[in-house]
C-alpha cells in the first residue's frame, strides 16, 4: 500500500522565534571601486553598495534590485529625499543634499544605477499578442 496524507505520520515543527526584517536583511557593506553590470549583480546577492555618480560626485547606492518596498513606495509618492535616505549609503546623504540635483540629474542616478545594477527600472513588457490572426464564425 502507497503511503498518502491519511497513512503517513504528521510531522511536528516547533516553533521559530520572530525575526525582524532588518535581521533577515544582507549585511550591507563599503564598496572600494566602480564595477561592472555583472560584478554589481554579485554584489547585489551580498548586499553591498555600488559606485554610482550623483551630479559629477560618486555616491555608494543599494542596487535597484535590493531597494526596500518603502523605498520604492517613497518614489512613487514623489518623496525623494527620502528614497534617497533609503538607497544611499548613510556616509553620502549629507553629499546628496549638498548637491540639490535637479530632476533630470536625479534621473540619470536612478538609470545609471539600474545599468550598472543590470536591471533598469521601468514598466516591463508585456507579451506580444499571437502573430496569426483568428478566425470569425
Amino acid at each position: 500500500m502507497a503511503a498518502n496524507s491519511r497513512t503517513t505520520a504528521r510531522k511536528t515543527t516547533t516553533a521559530r522565534p520572530a525575526r525582524t526584517p532588518r535581521e533577515l536583511a544582507p549585511d550591507v557593506r563599503e564598496q572600494d571601486d566602480d564595477v561592472t553590470a555583472a560584478e554589481a549583480q554579485e554584489l547585489e546577492a551580498t548586499g553591498r553598495h555600488i559606485t554610482v555618480d550623483l551630479c559629477g560626485e560618486p555616491v555608494r547606492a543599494v542596487p535597484n534590485g535590493a531597494w526596500p518596498v518603502s523605498a520604492q513606495r517613497k518614489l512613487r509618492e514623489g518623496n525623494l529625499d527620502g528614497f534617497m535616505a533609503a538607497v544611499l549609503h548613510e556616509d553620502d546623504y549629507e553629499m546628496y543634499e549638498e548637491l540639490d540635483p535637479t530632476l533630470d540629474e536625479f534621473n540619470q542616478f536612478v538609470e545609471d544605477v539600474g545599468e550598472l545594477s543590470g536591471e533598469p527600472q521601468g514598466k516591463s513588457r508585456r507579451p506580444s499578442g499571437s502573430s496569426r490572426r483568428t478566425r470569425r464564425r
